[in-house]
């Protein structure tokens, strides 16, 4: 019997051999053979990475001055990539200290608000920063371990014997469609915020012909922190528009760049940038062109605090693409929003792509499907009439719409702290994940 390794390595030979084709494959056929090889692709190359870095964790942990305290098992840890994630987590700790439920608080970000954290049962410890601090949660010793970071035992947390469960706490109404391949699939638990990411989980599994996981009917956490301090901003006359795109390629300012933002300049407005805080990672060069042209113009600032709640209440509307943060805007703030929701291509979502390609009827992304009936839609090809799409918005009440689509697509709004503490002292009451789905 061969070691998985060895059909690693096998299949990633067979996969660069030049061997002739005879054969047509149809357009879904040919879907699913690229998804497997790259699915094969990748395994090789994470299994490499693995070793690597697991050997530079060792040496890591031996030598810096930032290590996880491991001897003891803890009861519930909660770990956070960075600062701008402790409202999506505050709420629920907050809450287990009040019902006398030890926790402990993990974060990679050394200005994370989360570790000024103050009461006798919650521990909090920065861990480093970098991907090392991530590896050495693999040796972390927990009862249950919750996280907002996706891709569990795909890239560099892997599932460990010294963890007996595994959450995922969504921190975005959007689709799970919208992650990267296996960004669910091997976790115990995911704390979902709306029925549509509950529907197309169990149909990932479902195709996928995995086991099924406990899916618990949540809702938006950090929504709670955002509502708690919502307060009423008085309008100048100028009005402000926040502009708040995604990261990456698929992003509003890797599409045209400065442009939409001096249109609005040019037009009038007050603007405020909120990049995405992952831009500043990925996309540094971008980041700093725009920087150096917004220092030409008065009326624009740029956000970059931990979290957009300052922005969201000063702006009068928003301008974005496919960020989740069109949700927060809409949903808490009731405010109009003129989305480029064209940039979302499907071609670029393996997901989703894997799903359409084993049935008749097509999955379509729930925020593509709903975005209409919340924003002003606009097309990349109709930036320089955006000043104009701007004023139409702020004249259209969006108010009653937002809040059906809030009422159908959240769970628990306003309450979702209280409900995710509570279903997690259920999980680790009983000392096994069998907790009624919908009934917490």
């Amino acid at each position: 019997m061969w070691s998985k390794k060895e059909i690693i390595i096998i299949a990633s030979i067979i996969l660069f051999l030049p061997l002739p084709v005879f054969a047509y494959l149809d357009p879904g056929s040919g879907s699913m053979l690229l998804y497997f090889l790259i699915g094969i692709f990748a395994t090789f190359i994470y299994s490499m990475k693995n070793i690597y870095f697991r050997v530079k964790v060792f040496v890591h942990r031996l030598f810096s001055k930032h290590q996880v305290k491991l001897a003891d098992k803890k009861n519930i840890v909660f770990y956070s990539e960075g600062g701008h994630y402790w409202t999506t987590f505050k709420p629920v700790i907050e809450q287990l200290s009040k019902m006398g439920v030890k926790c402990s608080y993990y974060t990679s970000d050394k200005r994370d608000k989360g570790l000024n954290f103050k009461a006798s049962n919650v521990d909090t410890l920065f861990i480093g920063d970098g991907r090392f601090s991530l590896m050495s949660l693999n040796y972390l010793k927990a009862k249950i371990l919750v996280i907002t970071t996706p891709q569990l035992d795909v890239m560099h947390l892997k599932r460990s014997k010294t963890v007996d469960y595994f959450v995922h706490l969504v921190h975005a109404p959007t689709d799970v469609f919208n992650y990267k391949p296996f960004a669910f699939d091997f976790f115990d638990c995911v704390m979902c915020s709306g029925q549509h990411q509950i529907d197309n989980l169990r149909l990932i599994e479902k195709v996928r012909k995995t086991p099924a996981k406990k899916l618990l009917k949540t809702g938006l956490v950090y929504f709670d922190e955002l509502l708690k301090h919502k307060i009423t901003v008085k309008q100048n006359q100028q009005k402000t528009v926040l502009v708040a795109p995604t990261w990456g390629e698929i992003g509003l300012l890797n599409k045209v760049g400065f442009k939409p933002l001096q249109l609005l300049l040019e037009a009038g407005f007050q603007v405020i940038l909120r990049p995405h805080p992952q831009s500043f990672v990925n996309d540094i060069e971008l980041m700093q062109e725009i920087e150096i042209k917004c220092n030409q113009f008065d009326l624009i600032t740029i956000d970059k605090s931990p979290d957009a709640q300052n922005s969201m209440q000063q702006a009068d509307i928003m301008v974005s693409d496919v960020s989740g943060i069109i949700f927060d805007f809409a949903f808490v703030y009731e405010k109009p929003i003129v989305a480029f929701s064209d940039i979302l291509n499907e071609h670029h979502l393996l997901e989703i792509i894997e799903i359409n390609a084993t049935q008749k009827n097509m999955t379509t992304i729930w925020e593509t499907e709903e975005i209409s009936k919340i924003a002003t839609k606009i097309n990349i090809e109709q930036v320089s009439d955006l000043p104009n799409l701007v004023n139409q918005a702020l004249d259209n009440d969006f108010m009653n719409n937002i809040q059906i689509l809030r009422s159908k697509s959240l769970f628990n709004y306003g309450f979702a702290g209280k409900v995710a503490a509570e279903q997690i002292q259920s999980l680790l009451n009983e000392g096994h994940p069998e907790v009624s789905e919908g009934k917490l």
